[in-house]
């Protein structure tokens, strides 16, 4: 693994076909008195990109991509194998592919054979930030999720009417009814086999491993063309594909809010601290750069890119 310091910016052209490496450091860097702090800032980016440069991160973008794309694909492709962005409404210019955010899982699959070499496909949202920084100490071998967040994971007690719960509940016994033995035996133990409560989790951000890849794809294709909505699909599918017990507990520390109208109305939201920041909303260059700002307590490099 090398790290190629001196080639040139990313571009729009470059879209998550290439992979992006900081430019040369200005000279400014190079005094003697700042030799060693500069020193161990690109150590690190040598580290993170060591750890994640196998590992593909899929992010969903609710707000404008035209505002947004290329600045995500600088952040995050400095560390991880590649950015794959996926969004309502296509973009061939941005390399933006149309994804349907309540069915998001029934795309992954094609992303998983895409990447097949990947060590694993982390999922995140544009309203969540990641602090990679903080994810180093994660097994990749392991499911992340958020059922340690009570805010994001939750149980619910469906009427046993026509509400959404109650219709999500039914769509989740009709898949475990067809699942293979073991799937159902994994669900059954997680549910605690209180199978008349709904699990719901937000799923802005989630890992899945390479090991699993192949079990993941096995349940999008048993669900099918119901209208099973990812946020009831996720935690079902992990909870059949492993014991929660064995997920890693990384996310389990990340800052979880519920979104309000004034959800981004104050930076003190942000933790350097915690392995991601939810909920954070960035639909211009301004807010990139107010992100960036803050994020550079991390990985202070990141100033590079404003």
């Amino acid at each position: 693994m090398s790290l190629e310091l001196d080639r040139p910016r990313a571009n729009i052209g470059h879209g998550d076909r290439k992979e992006f490496v900081p430019r040369k450091l200005p000279s400014v860097h190079l005094g003697v008195e700042e030799t060693g702090t500069v020193s161990t800032e690109i150590g690190n980016l040598i580290r993170w990109r060591k750890n994640f440069g196998n590992v593909v991160l899929v992010m969903f973008c609710n707000g404008p991509v035209e505002r947004t794309a290329l600045e995500w694909r600088l952040l995050y492709g400095r560390v991880f194998k590649t950015v794959v962005i996926l969004s309502s409404q296509k973009n061939s210019d941005l390399y933006v592919e149309e994804a349907k955010i309540d069915h998001i899982y029934k795309h992954l699959p094609k992303i998983f054979n895409r990447y097949s070499s990947a060590e694993g496909f982390l999922f995140v949202e544009d309203d969540t930030v990641l602090n990679y920084w903080n994810l180093l100490q994660a097994d990749k071998t392991k499911i992340w999720t958020t059922d340690k967040v009570s805010k994001s994971w939750t149980s619910v007690k469906p009427t046993g009417k026509s509400d959404w719960f109650s219709v999500q509940a039914e769509l989740v016994k009709r898949t475990v009814s067809t699942m293979p033995a073991h799937f159902q035996v994994n669900y059954k133990e997680a549910a605690k086999n209180n199978l008349d409560a709904l699990t719901v989790c937000s799923s802005e951000v989630f890992y899945v491993p390479k090991r699993l890849v192949t079990d993941f794809i096995d349940l999008v294709e048993l669900v099918g063309d119901m209208d099973l909505h990812y946020k009831v699909a996720v935690p079902m599918f992990f909870m059949s594909m492993d014991s929660p017990q064995n997920f890693d507990p990384v996310l389990g520390s990340m800052v979880y809010k519920k979104k309000s109208s004034s959800f981004n109305s104050s930076l003190s939201l942000y933790s350097a601290q915690a392995p991601a920041v939810h909920p954070w909303s960035i639909s211009s260059e301004q807010d990139f750069i107010k992100l960036v700002g803050k994020m550079a307590e991390g990985d202070p490099l990141l100033m590079e890119l404003v």
